[in-house]
């Protein structure tokens, strides 16, 4: 069946996840020594790396279950490491004798994620522009689907001067594990669990929140799970739940890929491609 429709994620797919991470990871720290003091740096990068050496075993849970590993990009490491560091120390989460100042963790770890997120200068991969303009001269629909929010990726695509504006749907939500609020396009026939080869804990693959997004581009779009093609750089996160769906998937590799992740491309067959850079999505449009 020929594609009609090409969704890529956002962070880390269309932007170049290294120069933004870097930024990212700087804001982030400075922060946490700013509330915690500036001696306990070392014991910051310490809680980092250890998040990235238990990764992926260790994963991103917000709340619903383990949804991506743990090191799948800095933004996620940033939220798991901060957990571990006020653990490790054990530190209360803010310092200050007005209780009306405290924050709980996660309370604190999203003001951070936000703050920091939101000084990023957007930084995007050299291929960007060319390959979803060759996306667009493919196919009839391009979509981009996206954990962050609809206004802020708009407002970040607008300087890449292209030939028409993307449609963005945001706060997919693809960490959260639940049930979906719509039905049909084969969410019926995606199992609550997914043990894969290189991985102890399972893989859960029923994301409520991005089934219904992806429902609903699929319902506007006029087009099928089989007609689409989705690009993802974190393979649990944006590519299981559509390629159970029947979707075909294509990595955008992370410099560190798991080998479960290359298991679970694997078992989706041909319909699964992957490469280091984005414009290797293009040997799919033919």
């Amino acid at each position: 069946m020929p594609l009609r429709l090409i969704i890529f994620d956002f962070d880390g797919t269309l932007t170049d996840i290294g120069r933004e991470g870097d930024q990212f990871e700087a804001a982030y720290e400075g922060m946490v020594l700013r509330i915690f003091g500036q001696d306990r740096r070392e014991a910051w990068r310490t809680a980092i790396a250890g998040v990235r050496a238990d990764a992926p075993e260790l994963g991103w849970d917000m709340g619903s279950g383990a949804a991506a590993p743990g090191d799948a990009d800095p933004y996620i490491a940033a939220t798991l490491a901060l957990g571990r560091f006020c653990t490790e120390l054990d530190l209360p989460t803010l310092s200050g004798e007005d209780p009306k100042a405290r924050k709980t963790r996660g309370e604190l770890g999203g003001a951070l994620y936000q703050a920091a997120y939101g000084a990023l200068h957007p930084a995007f991969r050299e291929d960007t522009v060319r390959v979803l303009e060759a996306a667009m001269a493919a196919v009839p629909f391009v979509r981009v689907v996206t954990n962050s929010s609809t206004a802020k990726v708009t407002e970040k695509l607008r300087p890449l001067g292209l030939s028409r504006p993307i449609g963005v749907a945001g706060d997919a939500r693809k960490f959260e594990i639940s049930e979906p609020t719509t039905q049909g396009f084969g969410i019926g026939g995606v199992g609550s669990v997914w043990q894969v080869p290189g991985l102890r804990r399972p893989i859960q693959p029923r994301r409520g929140r991005y089934f219904d997004v992806l429902a609903d581009v699929w319902r506007d779009t006029g087009t099928t799970p089989q007609e689409t093609l989705v690009v993802g750089d974190i393979v649990e996160l944006d590519l299981v739940l559509p390629g159970l769906l029947g979707a075909s998937v294509h990595y955008v590799a992370r410099e560190r890929t798991h080998s479960y992740e290359s298991a679970i491309l694997r078992a989706f067959g041909e319909k699964a491609t992957m490469g280091r850079a984005l414009s290797d999505v293009l040997t799919r449009l033919g």
